[in-house]
């Protein structure tokens, strides 16, 4: 099934504003190189994925167990993922249905329904899984380039279509995440003609969207990155942002906007690059201020190297917040890169070996989104 929460739809909530989510993860991909099915006339040089049963879970997990907004708490969960498994649920694990376009169109018909149900009301949408870009932004279903299909094009999604149609769905808040690669394959720019499913129509007379949030993993024509059989370095950044990297004080509560989750998520991704050592980056576009969430307080990615690498090689950086201690001994990666509790810690960084002076430790307050520039020796 789709629907992930609540138990069924008789429990949901309409009478009241709330958040409506749809995750689709989606790392199965028969008609793709590796697949399991037939193999597309053109696989567009792509293959399986590993991120995206990680990263649906990951991020369906956080929907359920901490978002945390008493004006618009979460009031359904759709879940479609290739390939399928469990997700964890207050009432149990629950299987989620393939991401086949099939599929897609039920839940995400059942989930406009719902969000249209009050504008006070937020949609979420996030997908994961391979994507392509050519004047559009195309995100592909599990069973994209099947050869028996004559026209490939009805098992993607036209995102941008997708996006500008949302102004039928009657909730004025509406979120996207799009983590998903932005290359232009060769193959694709040989299409005479390429587009894809809107999944929704609208007209002129239906009224702009006050809030139009879109978040990109990646920007225009590069790729998207995600470890192996673990959650995408987009996913790891928005979790770690929503939990108090992007939070704001304001009337005495920490809470995560639109436009805040823009720049603390930017800069979360440039810090992930240097840990990571690859080019990620991300692309927001907040489109109007709303609140997404309120964290149980703040919280900062922080980044200490040395000036060298000859120094860094050699280092030991401890840094200390009372009982909480980040600690990187000589040979580990630099910079240290970690999300901690803000506040006021202490940095030490000496050589065992004796190849640099020891500088005395110093004391530096953070506080979030970022935290850098201690570079010694």
């Amino acid at each position: 099934m789709s629907l992930i929460w609540p138990a069924t739809e008789a429990d949901v909530v309409l009478d009241q504003p709330r958040l409506h989510a749809l995750v689709m993860a989606v790392g199965d991909y028969p008609h793709l190189m590796g697949g399991v099915g037939p193999l597309a006339a053109d696989p567009f040089g792509l293959s399986q994925v590993t991120t995206p049963r990680f990263t649906g879970p990951f991020v369906a997990e956080w929907l359920l167990t901490s978002l945390n907004n008493n004006t618009r708490p979460l009031g359904s969960l759709e879940v479609v993922l290739s390939p399928p498994g469990p997700i964890a649920t207050p009432a149990g694990p629950v299987m989620a249905d393939r991401a086949t376009m099939g599929n897609i169109e039920v839940a995400f018909n059942a989930w406009l329904k719902r969000c249209s149900a009050r504008p006070e009301n937020a949609s979420l949408l996030y997908f994961c899984g391979h994507g392509m870009a050519k004047v559009s932004q195309y995100l592909l279903a599990e069973d994209f380039g099947d050869p028996n299909d004559a026209d490939i094009w009805k098992k993607c999604i036209d995102f941008d279509g997708l996006r500008v149609h949302m102004r039928k769905c009657r909730a004025r808040t509406q979120l996207f995440f799009v983590d998903a690669c932005r290359e232009t394959p060769f193959g694709l720019l040989a299409q005479i003609d390429t587009r894809g499913e809107r999944l929704v129509s609208a007209t002129f007379n239906d009224p702009a969207v006050p809030c139009s949030a879109a978040y990109y993993a990646t920007t225009d024509g590069r790729q998207a990155y995600g470890p192996d059989n673990e959650p995408t370095y987009f996913s790891q950044a928005l979790i770690c942002c929503l939990n108090g990297v992007a939070a704001l004080r304001k009337n005495g509560k920490w809470i995560v906007d639109t436009f805040s989750l823009s720049n603390a998520l930017g800069q979360t991704m440039a810090h992930y690059a240097r840990r990571f050592k690859l080019p990620l980056s991300c692309n927001p576009d907040p489109g109007g201020m709303a609140l997404i969430h309120e964290a149980a307080g703040p919280r900062v990615v922080v980044a200490v190297e040395c000036t060298s690498a000859v120094a860094n090689d050699v280092a030991d950086i401890r840094l200390a917040n009372g009982a909480d201690v980040v600690h990187s001994p000589p040979g580990d990666p630099k910079p240290v890169v970690e999300d901690v509790v803000a506040g006021t810690w202490t940095v030490a960084v000496s050589f065992p070996g004796g190849q640099f002076p020891t500088p005395p430790p110093e004391q530096h307050v953070f506080m979030p989104p970022v935290f850098e520039g201690v570079s010694v020796p």
